[in-house]
């Protein structure tokens, strides 16, 4: 190569540097004044002992997530969490966000699964077998968990509180919706046992890979976190009731 095509060479690297730096500091200042927006709008009350509880409900997402488990104010790049609702749930302001949340709340993927449980399959049976495992259970608690209400209610409480980070819910809106969620999970299962095989019958079924997340379960279950490192909250199913 000539030095010119050296000089071509050396100029564009620099000027993609300058410009990676100005579209990151774009990014800081606009996440900037996101927070600042989200802190201006949000209760500085602690929270209570019923909110801890509602917010339980998606106790496992977040810790999958590497959330705080009892929190409701972002701790991390807000651009990341709209960015996320665009493309992963379709998502870019208030009316999609309350449309898709009353789906879940309506328990439509739910509903499309349940009649699985109609027939015993193998696939099923070795889903049941590897959830049994995973978290430490007799076969037979896994064998009559019947519905996979858990998977909507656990998604429902995770994308309420990125929806009012994204600024697309009130903050009265978002325990509104939590509150919903934790009525009907009540009203489908029986305790935390039953909730965390829901989930993860419902995850499985949709497609996701059992690993990825059965660990995180049987800790949140156990209220067991990692013996290398502490994770505050992970007790929240022995602190809180599933049923009042």
């Amino acid at each position: 190569m000539t030095m010119n095509t050296y000089f071509i060479i050396g100029g564009i690297a620099a000027l993609f540097i300058v410009y990676i730096i100005i579209l990151k500091t774009k990014m800081k200042k606009n996440n900037d004044k996101l927070l600042e927006n989200f802190n201006s709008n949000h209760s500085e009350e602690p929270l209570t002992e019923e909110q801890k509880r509602l917010l339980s409900f998606g106790g496992i997402l977040f810790y999958y997530r590497g959330e705080k488990i009892l929190g409701i104010k972002p701790e991390s790049n807000l651009n990341e969490y709209i960015g996320g609702l665009a493309q992963q749930w379709e998502v870019t302001n208030t009316e999609e966000a309350k449309e898709t949340l009353n789906d879940l709340l309506l328990l439509q993927r739910s509903s499309e699964f349940d009649p699985i449980f109609l027939e015993s399959t193998k696939e099923l049976s070795s889903i049941q077998k590897d959830i049994s495992k995973g978290l430490g259970l007799d076969i037979n608690t896994v064998a009559q968990v019947k519905s996979t209400y858990a998977w909507d209610i656990c998604r429902a409480v995770s994308l309420a509180k990125w929806c009012y980070w994204a600024g697309y819910l009130t903050e009265t809106e978002t325990w509104e919706v939590m509150k919903k969620a934790s009525e009907i999970a009540v009203t489908k299962g029986q305790n935390w046992t039953d909730y965390t095989v829901s989930f993860l019958l419902g995850r499985t079924i949709q497609g996701f890979d059992l690993d990825e997340m059965i660990v995180e379960s049987k800790q949140i279950l156990t209220s067991k976190g990692p013996s290398l490192r502490k994770i505050a909250d992970v007790d929240i199913y022995a602190r809180y009731p599933f049923k009042k």
